[in-house]
Parts: structure tokens; sequence; C-alpha cells
């Protein structure tokens, strides 16, 4: 059974009175425990939108999403609320609270479901996990970007879910940076078991995954991967072995 099964999907938003804009043109994508896909996609093609139909937060107005077999709006409000909360895991480029450390940011979603010690306990782990235990103590604006992305998935997989989605969290980073941070998510996905749907806007992010899927006037694509880069050995979790022709692999300074 796969994890997240959506068909058929379609949607679009309002431009005016009478003028609507398509964004997802009967799409149909399947995922499953331990894999990885990236959805490959210029701005503004509706890759965020993917997401959050995925996620339950925005209703198609055609097809069906499902979460372990189970159509996700034959859920109650309250149930996808707890669904997205303990079952999936949301990861993207924003700014937390400038006035914690990182542990405790990472543990912030967790308190409301989970006491605090365990939810220390829970952040410490996927911190570790991540390779950026060195980040537990400080703030964010210490940190370099490639970090700060390593924090916003250790807050994604904190609550062990079951599908984690990334949005466009290589935005900013350089090639060895994505190179880390990609190979780390199917890492994590093999390793772990959950699956991850990846919004990428760089087609040198889709390396790692197992399969790669573009986005373009509203229709989804399966595409031929490309090779995964062969600069960089990587070790994870947070050892680098930058590759001696390319001096950007290096990422550990």
């Amino acid at each position: 059974m796969s994890v997240l099964s959506l068909t058929g999907v379609c949607l679009s938003f309002p431009r005016g009175r009478r003028h609507v804009i398509p964004v997802l043109a009967s799409v149909t994508l399947q995922i499953d425990a331990g894999e990885t896909v990236s959805v490959l996609a210029q701005r503004a093609q509706g890759k965020t939108s993917l997401l959050r139909v995925a996620a339950g937060m925005e209703r198609p107005d055609r097809g069906q999403v499902c979460f372990e077999g189970e159509d996700l709006w034959g859920f109650s409000e309250r149930r996808r609320s707890r669904l997205l909360g303990d079952q999936i895991g949301w990861v993207r480029p924003v700014v937390p609270d400038l006035d914690m450390p990182m542990l405790t940011n990472v543990a912030l979603p967790l308190f409301a479901t989970h006491g605090k010690s365990e939810a220390y306990a829970r952040a410490t782990g996927a911190l570790e996990r991540v390779g950026a235990q060195e980040c537990a103590q400080q703030f964010w604006g210490s940190l370099a970007d490639w970090e700060r992305a390593l924090v916003a998935i250790a807050q994604g997989i904190a609550r062990e879910p079951k599908l984690l989605l990334v949005d466009d969290l290589t935005l900013s980073l350089g090639l060895g940076e994505i190179e880390r941070i990609t190979r780390l998510l199917d890492t994590l996905a093999t390793e772990q078991g959950f699956a991850v749907l990846m919004s990428v806007s760089d087609a040198g992010a889709t390396g790692w995954s197992g399969r790669v899927a573009t986005l373009a006037g509203g229709e989804l694509l399966e595409t031929p991967k490309l090779p995964a880069q062969q600069g960089n050995i990587i070790d994870f979790p947070g050892v680098v072995k930058p590759g001696a022709n390319d001096p950007r692999h290096d990422i550990s300074t």
C-alpha cells in the first residue's frame, strides 16, 4: 500500500470574477514507504500547491488524495490536522523563532503532544540523525544556509513521520550543499522507512532521488533521472569528504 496516492487531482485558483488559474491538471502520483520522489518545476508552477494538497491542507477541485489507502477528505478537519501534526512532516526554508536555540526550535512543535522531556529527547535525536548536533545551542543568525536546512529537516523528522514533504529547501544552496542535503534525505527515507516528496527548482537537486517528476502547465510527468554527482563521497551523519577536483564541494567550513 502506498503511503501517499494522488489520483486525477485538479486544482485551480480564481482570478477576478470570471477567470481561474489552473495549477494542477489531473495529477496522479503514488509514493511508497522508504521512497524519495523529487518534483522539478520552475517558480509559480504549482510545487507548493502540490505539497499542500498532499498534506491535506488544500482541497483539490477534483480527484482523490489518499494517505495509507484512506481518503484524506473523508476525514474530519480535526483528524486531518492531527495527521499533519503526527504523521506528516513539513520541511521548508522558514525563519524560526530567533530568540531561542535550535534545539528548542526543533522541539517546539512537539510540546503540544509530548512532555517537554520527551520533546527535547526527540529533538536531540533528530539533530544527531541529520548531523547537526553542533547546532543545538546555536541561534538562527549564526548558522550557514546548509545548517539551517539541516535544522529544518530535523524539525520535520522529530515527530517520526510516515511522509515528509520538503518544499524547495535547496533553493539558496550551492552545488555541494545541495548534494549533501538531497543525499541525506534519501538516506533517511531508506533507513527510517518514511516517504519523501520533495519540490525543487534546480535539476541538479534531483540526482539522489529514487524518482523524478516534472511539473509544468499543471501536468506532472515522470522523467528520467540525472546521474548523481560524483564529486563528493558523503558519509552521514555529518561527514563530508570533498572531491579533490572541485573546491565548490567543500562545505566543511
